[in-house]
């Protein structure tokens, strides 16, 4: 090629890449959906450029493009009978997004009630959601409904997701997301931003974040031991000899209970699981539904309830109680017939009080609600008790109640939600005057595991709250991955040594990942055994034999050995031992006959001095 021809292509190709960057500049900042008014349909079912992303619906969603009597325009209509579980999805995939902030907005009506919701997202499992605004559409009605996402870098691919929750007819006429600037935004705008993404966060280097475990859970999960040995002169002792033994964690490392511990003497298996359950756990927490605990107005199952609690007292492990109120978990006969929102009110207020009397003063900490941001989404007799805009009312509330009446119990909601709505929800509940000592935080991750930035941001942003965080029930498959709708196991889910692998190298990353983060008070597994495991998916980290699998042997060293601390010492010349990175727990200190037991932690180090008298 001559120069000048040279020249004249590389003139070319400069002005096609500065159009190209300006269009996408231009792209990024208008509007970045296609179609998005659905106006266009090469099969009359649903609008070009997006797609059924469905999950686990019993029957197909009825799906047209239809034209609006009042305004002549073409719309896209969704028509769903019982969901059972599912949740209708209308998905559309933007191929490239920049790092930033964005608006989502849809236009829509319904012929029922129904909870509608946007969410920017990943476009593969696990998902991970960048924002999200969840709204009841009003019946007959247009309504917007406006949310936000904010993306981070490196993010180049996200689904626009809609979701329906309810049964009915759903018309959408438009839908929009566009980059947005927060800082040339209104205060008010701004304000409803936080609300929906909560406070602004650092960017997460996911490398560095496990490059650092180590040093922080010596910096947060360690302290030094210091122990002075003198004579009954008070002389020091030199060269004395020190036992020190780490008897208990502070940290609960803790396991949904299982009633079959309590038969461990019917077959081998039952032994195993026993065994194993007492070898690597300190907490447990015992199931509290209404339904079970009341299943008759007036007649509570305290027995039961308190024949595990003493089992767990007499092994000295940590209860807690899962749940007090929560509207799936209502009992039957509750609202037959139906009954106002102040009779729901006093069976709450009596259920307190009689679970007060009996069986919390035998429990550390009380899950009091449960599941509250989606709470409106299932409609149950105990669903209108947190409606109508009274759920931070209620729930605060109630929280003082329980505080009122159970003083040493810990006070806790728990969710699976981590988007900054459980956030801004337990932020509004402590604000009304609400009670919470602790959040729970469900972990179950059945459809894939968390990723580190995923995990790491929702302890960053719950951790601006001053509370500690317990992860409730935390679940890591190891069998093959499948689409799991939280139904049912159907066809058997079994596990795998493949899949058990992978589940031991990423719990062991979730417990070290845990440990390290300051918010965190403790991580309870849900279920340890495949035999006893939620809709029998292989979760556990005992096979049904009662055989550990991998993660069980994983978890057993960082609990038992790399965690604890443990020994037998010399003290100085000045009669003084220093164990300088102990780790956090109830100590036994055993020095020529003298034994002392003492707790130790970080805001409290151990410190003691031993009198020898010979």
């Amino acid at each position: 090629m001559s120069l000048p021809r040279l020249l004249l292509f590389l003139l070319a190709a400069l002005l096609s890449f500065q159009l190209s960057s300006v269009r996408a500049a231009g792209a990024q900042a208008g509007e970045l959906l296609s179609n998005p008014e659905f106006a266009a349909s090469a099969d009359g079912r649903l609008a070009d450029g997006w797609h059924d992303g469905s999950t686990a619906l019993p029957q197909p969603a009825a799906c047209a493009i239809v034209i609006d009597p009042e305004g002549g325009r073409r719309m896209q209509q969704v028509t769903l009978g019982p969901l059972q579980g599912g949740r209708f999805r209308l998905v559309q995939t933007i191929a490239s997004l920049a790092e930033g902030t964005y608006r989502l907005k849809l236009k829509s009506r319904a012929s029922s009630p129904v909870q509608a919701e946007l969410v920017l997202r990943t476009t593969a499992k696990p998902w991970t959601s960048f924002g999200s605004v969840r709204e009841s559409l009003p019946v007959a009605t247009w309504h917007e409904v406006t949310g936000y996402a904010r993306v981070p870098a490196g993010r180049t691919s996200c689904d626009f997701v809609i979701l329906i929750d309810d049964p009915g007819a759903v018309a959408l006429a438009s839908a929009s997301l566009e980059a947005v600037d927060e800082a040339s935004l209104s205060p008010a705008e701004r304000l409803r931003v936080e609300r929906v993404l909560g406070p602004p966060l650092p960017p997460v280097d996911e490398a560095q974040v496990i490059a650092g475990i180590d040093g922080r859970i010596q910096a947060n999960r360690t302290a030094p031991i210091t122990v002075d040995v003198v004579d009954a002169a008070g002389r020091p002792v030199a060269g004395a000899t020190v036992n020190v033994e780490h008897l208990q964690h502070r940290f609960l490392f803790g396991a949904g209970f299982d009633w079959g511990l309590l038969q461990a003497d019917k077959t081998q298996a039952d032994l195993y699981q026993r065994e194993a359950f007492l070898r690597l756990f300190n907490a447990a927490t015992v199931q509290l539904y209404a339904a079970d605990y009341e299943p008759k107005p007036g007649a509570y199952s305290d027995e039961e309830s308190l024949q595990a609690l003493a089992w767990l007292n007499e092994h000295h492990l940590r209860a807690s109680g899962n749940s007090l109120y929560w509207n799936l978990a209502a009992p039957r006969w509750l609202g037959k017939p139906a009954v106002s929102v102040n009779a729901l009110e006093r069976w709450m207020d009596g259920l307190l009080q009689h679970a007060s009397q009996s069986i919390f003063p035998r429990m550390a900490s009380v899950e009091v609600f449960n599941e509250v941001v989606a709470w409106e989404r299932f409609q149950t007799p105990l669903t209108p008790v947190l409606a109508g805009g009274r759920k931070v009312a209620v729930i605060a509330d109630f929280m003082r109640r329980f505080k009122a009446l159970n003083p040493r119990a810990v006070a806790m909601v728990n969710d699976y939600d981590t988007t900054p709505e459980y956030y801004n929800l337990l932020k509004d509940v402590v604000a009304a005057g609400g009670s919470l000592d602790a959040i729970g935080l469900q972990s179950h991750m059945h459809n894939g595991a968390w990723s580190v930035a995923q995990l790491w941001n929702v302890l960053n942003r719950l951790a601006l709250l001053k509370r500690p965080v317990f992860f409730t029930e935390l679940s890591v498959v190891s069998g093959a991955q499948r689409d799991f709708n939280f139904r049912s196991a159907d066809p058997p889910w079994n596990t795998t040594p493949g899949g058990e692998t992978a589940q031991a190298d990423y719990l062991e990353l979730f417990y070290r990942l845990a440990y390290s983060h300051p918010a965190v008070g403790g991580v309870t597994y849900w279920d340890y055994s495949d035999r006893s495991a939620w809709l029998a998916c292989p979760v556990g980290l005992l096979r049904k034999d009662g055989s550990p699998k991998p993660a069980y042997w994983r978890l057993d060293r960082l609990i038992n050995q790399e965690w604890r601390t443990r020994g037998t010492y010399l003290a100085d010349a000045d009669g003084r031992l220093v164990v300088p990175h102990a780790f956090e727990g109830d100590y036994r200190i055993f020095v020529e006959g003298i034994e002392l037991r003492r707790e130790h932690s970080v805001d409290r180090p151990l410190t003691a001095m031993i009198v020898i008298r010979k």
